[in-house]
Order: structure tokens, then sequence, then C-alpha cells
């Protein structure tokens, strides 16, 4: 499954001949598993015509709905693209700069941003498994009401050191103490300890739960990191 989210391939097809080669980058960074643009970075669609330098209906669209075929680049490596029309609209009116159309409502919703959720929605978890690929964390019963108004949307990452290791699957609320799958990377190295997950507002306009899993890291890993250890 990993395997098959991660081979992309870029080859242009007859209906974008001519734009110039996709060359994808990483984000500058990851809100819930959405990429997030940098200064010189821009959204392109793996079949379109156009860049886009926010995200767009088009870009909110294609998250929702098709993922792998959202890719980030340089603005310096668009080719012949052109650029989005609705992105210079929004850009235009500052009162929008910072708005998602892809959220429930008017269309006009703020970004949602890790202060939007209540505090205590970063849950520690426990490893009990791992096994072909699969990891397995449990949250402790206490948290079992709050994960049971939680979704997971597509493409929520397991980060490690900024990394992306895995992407987690599924929220099983009907046991005791809740559950949370992962398929890691191919490539990913097993790391033992405790994890933490990260919850935050969903991102899809067909939400029907309160909050949506933003991202699963090692637990040590995020302390080291905010106390300045190595």
């Amino acid at each position: 499954m990993i395997q098959k989210y991660f081979k992309i391939n870029h080859t242009p097809d007859a209906g974008t001949k001519g734009l110039g080669e996709l060359k994808p980058v990483e984000p500058a960074s990851r809100h819930g598993g959405a990429p997030v643009l940098g200064g010189d970075q821009v959204y392109v669609l793996k079949h379109g015509r156009t860049y886009h330098t926010g995200w767009c209906q088009a870009v909110a669209d294609k998250w929702d709905h098709a993922p792998r075929g959202l890719l980030v680049t340089l603005l310096a490596d668009v080719g012949a693209r052109t650029r989005c029309t609705e992105c210079d609209r929004t850009e235009n009116r500052p009162e929008n700069r910072r708005r998602r159309p892809s959220l429930p409502g008017d269309g006009l919703q703020p970004l949602p941003t890790e202060e939007a959720v209540q505090p205590d929605a970063v849950i520690p978890l426990r490893v009990i498994g791992v096994a072909h690929g699969i990891l397995f964390l449990s949250a402790g019963m206490e948290y079992q009401e709050l994960l049971r108004d939680t979704a997971v949307e597509p493409a929520t990452v397991l980060s490690v050191n900024g990394r992306r290791d895995g992407t987690v699957v599924r929220l099983d609320v009907g046991r005791d103490e809740p559950r949370l799958t992962v398929q890691l990377d191919p490539r990913a190295t097993f790391r033992d300890g405790p994890y933490q997950m990260r919850l935050r507002r969903p991102l899809q306009r067909s939400a029907t739960k309160a909050y949506a899993v933003a991202s699963v890291e090692p637990a040590l890993a995020t302390n080291a990191a905010q106390t300045g250890e190595d």
C-alpha cells in the first residue's frame, strides 16, 4: 500500500506535453499530512496545466479526492504552466489570504491551526506490537471519548525527525484502549518507545467528526526538539 502511494509516475501525458517536466520537491512543512508551501514553492496537479500559489478550490478538491496527484514544485520549475486565476483573485483580496474554500460552511473559513484545537489534543501512545510492516499503537482509556469523535483522513503521516516514515491507516475505538494502525514505509527503521498523536480540525469538506489525526510522532524526539537537546 505505502509503495503504491510513493511510486508516482511523473511522466507528462498527452494533455500536459509541452508544459515541461514535473520536478516535485518536498513541501516546506505539512499540516496534518497536507503539504504547506515555502516561499518559493507552488502546487501543481499531476495532469494539470496551471500552477497554484495557494490552497484554492482546485487544490482542495485534488487533496480531498486524489491526494497523490497533488504535487509541490519550485516556482522556477513550472515550465509553461500558467498561474491559477482563482489564486490570483484570492491573493488580491487581503482578507482572504489565509482562507480555505475546502472547509464546510460558506467557503471562506480560516485556515485551521494547531491553536484551534483544545490543549489536551496531544495524546500519548505506546507500542503494543509491530509485524510485517504494520505498527500498532495504543492510547489510554481516558482518551476514548475524544477519539470517538476523531477521524483519519488520507495521507496522515508518521513523522520521525521531520521525515515521513509511514501512513496512519486506521483508528479503532471499539476497544477498551483505542488502537492506531500505521503502515510503515519499507525504508523506515522501527523505533521503540513512547509515541504521541496530534489532533486538528478536519480538512475534508465531508467531515462528520470534530477532529482528525494530524500526525503521529515519537514523543521523545519531540520533547528533545522542544528543549534543545541533541
